[in-house]
């Protein structure tokens, strides 16, 4: 691997989000800068505003950037330009900075897919249940469906989950939504793939899980987007049951490999940033990012 020369002509990414201080991003990006012999360094930022934190990118020549929690949704409100499937998505985790206009895009959606084909799990004809109803949960559930799947929505927030299924279900067939508290074990057993798009189960709080594992059973594939711990909770009750399991590591490097490629129009050095992403100490990183 290259190793990395600042200097004045070295261009500059980072993540805008909070808490990203201990994010895996900034290692498994500028591992791919390194690997690929772009002049450029990403780093991480903890905004109190992300309108401001896009303001600074037109001020600073910021190239690009990922966003993650809790901005993914706020921050389509501020780009310049939006890239029509994350228009569609109502939430960015992805901009970039072409002469001072800023672009947003969604590469979460992608990311969980690519994931889940590369475990050799079947999304197309599959019923998927996807926990939760923020940015990430939108943009899977978004994915999963042009894929082929039939969704599920299901979380804490009434109005929100009800909200995206309204949203998902415009262009297509109804899609159906229920609290947490309503899913029950004959329900279960025609899902397919269960997501977990929450941060129930991030460390600190290892061994929570978002429903109730009882639920689970051996013929379902199971993915939690949480990446730390590696194995969570839910993952660990799965894997008890013999399932099929997706771990939250290997949709960040596809997500990220995405967005590589949105930012550089190079082919993304996918091995590369999924090393990165192993070698460094899960217990310090977060949610998605």
């Amino acid at each position: 691997m290259k190793s990395l020369d600042i200097n004045s002509g070295t261009l500059l990414y980072c993540i805008f989000g909070s808490p990203v201080r201990h994010s895996v991003s900034p290692l498994m990006h500028n591992a791919a800068f390194r690997e690929s012999g772009v002049n450029a360094v990403y780093l991480a930022f903890e905004p109190a505003s992300i309108r401001d934190a896009i303001a600074s990118m037109k001020a600073l020549d910021i190239r690009g950037a990922s966003v993650t929690i809790p901005y993914k949704i706020e921050a389509l409100g501020f780009c310049d330009e939006v890239d029509p499937h994350a228009a569609t998505i109502g939430s960015v985790n992805t901009l970039l900075n072409t002469g001072g206009v800023i672009t947003g895009y969604n590469t979460d959606g992608l990311g969980a897919v690519r994931a889940l084909e590369n475990a050799g799990i079947a999304v197309g004809g599959s019923r998927c249940l996807v926990i939760g109803n923020g940015g990430s949960a939108r943009a899977i559930a978004f994915a999963l469906q042009a894929a082929g799947a039939h969704i599920l929505i299901a979380g804490r927030n009434l109005s929100r989950i009800k909200a995206l299924a309204g949203d998902l279900g415009k262009d297509s067939h109804p899609v159906r939504s229920m609290l947490l508290d309503e899913l029950d074990s004959r329900l279960m057993e025609s899902v397919d793939i269960v997501i977990n798009t929450t941060s129930v189960g991030m460390a600190p709080e290892i061994g929570r899980t978002p429903i109730d594992t009882r639920l689970i059973t051996a013929r379902q594939a199971v993915f939690d987007i949480v990446y730390s711990p590696h194995t969570t909770g839910l993952l660990a009750a799965a894997l008890d049951k013999g399932c099929a399991v997706v771990y939250g590591r290997d949709m960040l490097v596809f997500q990220g490999a995405r967005q590589f490629e949105i930012w550089t129009d190079m082919a993304a050095p996918v091995e590369t940033m999924a090393r990165a992403a192993r070698e460094f100490k899960t217990e310090n990183v977060h949610r998605q990012a």
